[in-house]
């Protein structure tokens, strides 16, 4: 009787161990960074067509002219017809969609004027991005099912969790389940609502569709080095050359 007893014992205790652990998990599949936040510039947009806005606890803006700065904590949003360019302080780029919202958040070096480790949440739309790949730096992007690490690469990714890449590599974690997938050149990744996936390769048509979306930001652009001045937390301003895409002609239509 007291061998039943202490065996029922075990293997309750065995299976509370067991449910335990799978609710850990569950629970610990992602976590979003906890970034040393300041209110010091980040990144600054270039606006194309308009309407975008910036918005935080204690503003709403409607961007009026380009080189607006965004501070971590902003909500980036376009409206039906609003595309944007963010530039962000280590050069890399995020083109960004009509209908599109991003929450943008980022932790400086100490001197303040280089992104070491950089997280965008993307709620609603899409946008592509240019990020160089470095071994020192952290660039991750979550939509509701999935997670994208960046290790250098163009690629573009849509709050409805499709991450695809045109050069590169990405890497993929999927929120609920944790599984991590690699993705490369011209592959894709589409979670579906139902938790299951769909992956392939994209032929040269569909990177073309793809891309398509955000001509109007390439169009008529021309490259230039720019002195950028940076305000830091403590009022001092940072200066910093960065490259810049301007308009050849201030009108798009």
């Amino acid at each position: 009787m007291k061998k039943t007893i202490i065996s029922l014992f075990v293997i309750g205790a065995v299976i509370t161990g067991i449910i335990l652990m799978m609710s850990d998990r569950s629970d610990s599949v992602y976590e979003e960074p906890v970034l040393n936040e300041t209110d010091d510039e980040i990144a600054f947009v270039r606006r194309y067509v308009p309407d975008v806005t910036v918005t935080n606890a204690s503003y709403r803006d409607s961007l009026q002219e380009v080189g607006r700065g965004l501070v971590s904590g902003d909500t980036l949003t376009t409206n039906n017809s609003g595309y944007a360019m963010v530039l962000f302080l280590d050069e890399s780029i995020a083109r960004v969609s009509p209908q599109s919202q991003m929450v943008i958040r980022s932790e400086l070096n100490p001197e303040r004027n280089l992104n070491m480790r950089t997280h965008v949440g993307m709620l609603l739309g899409g946008m592509f991005l240019d990020v160089e790949s470095r071994p020192d730096r952290e660039f991750e992007i979550t939509t509701t099912r999935a997670v994208a690490s960046v290790k250098g690469t163009r690629f573009g990714v849509t709050a409805d969790d499709k991450i695809w890449v045109e050069e590169g590599e990405v890497e993929v974690t999927l929120r609920e389940t944790g599984e991590v997938r690699s993705l490369t050149n011209r592959m894709f990744i589409q979670v579906q609502d139902d938790g299951s996936v769909d992956s392939g390769e994209l032929s040269d048509e569909e990177l073309m569709e793809l891309a398509e979306e955000f001509q109007i930001l390439e169009s008529d652009l021309i490259e230039r080095q720019m002195k950028i001045q940076f305000r830091n937390r403590a009022g001092d301003t940072v200066e910093e050359e960065i490259r810049v895409y301007e308009q050849t002609d201030s009108t798009v239509e």
